[in-house]
């Protein structure tokens, strides 16, 4: 059943846009399974059932999920199921987060860039260059002392991440432009996530930044709203943006991952085997991601040519501007006095060994 402080108003909704729910972290003897995360019910044998959403209709993140809640199933001898509550049907990004985080959603999958209205001090994850490779990212991020920060940070806002993966740099798309360097996307309109710190960027860098949610980029560029749009390289794909471009430009200033996130509520309900079972679910879950990613990521590339499309790669100039630009973040950041000081000077010195060969 329904837990009792799940609010009237999210019942209602998910009631209305999937039938009945069943075991919200609860331990029903029912589950929905779905293949393609979409919600469909089916009979299970399951001591307890947790429910599961996704705050974008991105395949590869969906499939995320479904691979988190089959190792769960597996690990705990199919005593643990998982309800797929359909994505899009509790509302926004924010919306969805902001459930599991009071409780009423048991598990959510979202992006860093996702928390910065609803973790307080988190948006330090859109500061630019701190992390500039895969290998990197996996050191220190992944698996070192940023996702232990960040761990406890979003602890603290009751999301408790059992599980974060690469979903690798910020790339730039323009329709009609013909680009080699900084002076080129000079007042050029860019779509960018509405996020303070990438507005901010793409400011100093003599662009024209317009927020708009992702869903709506691509009637943005049929229409001429915007030249072009800022994100993660396979995301275009993924948000059947791709086509609109002549140009990607590889600038990689910024670097996202994916969280699956599990109510501090409902993990506190578990035993310590069970949680256990979540975050080794989440380990491997990861693993797939990875492979999965990187993959795809280039089988697209290498298809891009043929589609007309260029791929650019900023040259060492053009990277030393971009450091001036991104200096001047992170002075504003550092003076701010909003984060833990003993982090953001962590960040700041790998922000400096990162770009210290071209400053």
């Amino acid at each position: 059943m329904f837990k009792s402080k799940k609010s009237l108003a999210l019942i209602l909704s998910l009631v209305l846009c999937i039938g009945l729910l069943s075991g919200c972290g609860g331990g029903s003897d029912e589950s929905s399974e779905s293949p393609d995360g979409g919600g469909s019910t089916a009979e299970g044998d399951y001591e307890v059932v947790y429910t599961i959403n996704c705050t974008q209709a991105v395949d590869l993140f969906e499939q995320l999920q479904q691979e988190f809640a089959k190792n769960v199933t597996e690990l705990s001898g199919g005593r643990i199921g998982f309800e797929f509550i359909p994505t899009g049907s509790i509302g926004s990004s924010t919306e969805c987060i902001t459930a599991c985080q009071m409780g009423t959603l048991d598990f959510v999958n979202g992006g860093s860039d996702e928390l910065g209205s609803i973790v307080p001090n988190s948006d330090w994850a859109q500061l630019p260059f701190f992390i500039t490779s895969h290998e990197q990212a996996d050191e220190v991020y992944m698996n070192g002392f940023i996702g232990e920060f960040a761990d406890k940070q979003y602890a603290e806002s009751g999301l408790i991440s059992v599980c974060r993966v690469d979903n690798s740099f910020r790339t730039l798309g323009l329709k009609d432009a013909d680009v080699s360097g900084m002076e080129d996307i000079a007042g050029l309109r860019i779509r960018v996530p509405n996020q303070p710190l990438a507005l901010r960027m793409y400011e100093l860098m003599g662009s024209l930044p317009v927020a708009i949610a992702a869903p709506e980029v691509l009637m943005a560029l049929e229409q001429g709203t915007v030249d072009g749009a800022d994100n993660a390289f396979l995301l275009f794909e993924k948000f059947n943006q791709m086509d609109s471009f002549s140009s990607i430009v590889m600038l990689n200033y910024g670097f996202g991952t994916i969280n699956l996130f599990c109510s501090a509520d409902t993990w506190n309900s578990m035993t310590p085997e069970d949680q256990e079972i979540m975050l080794e679910a989440g380990r491997m879950a990861r693993e797939w991601y990875t492979a999965e990613r990187l993959a795809q990521e280039e089988a697209l590339e290498a298809e891009l040519a043929d589609r007309g499309i260029n791929v650019v790669y900023p040259d060492d100039a053009w990277k030393a501007e971009m450091y001036e630009d991104a200096d001047v973040i992170w002075q504003e950041a550092l003076d701010s006095g909003n984060y833990d000081e003993e982090f953001i000077n962590q960040l700041y010195e790998l922000y400096q060994e990162n770009t210290a060969a071209l400053k």
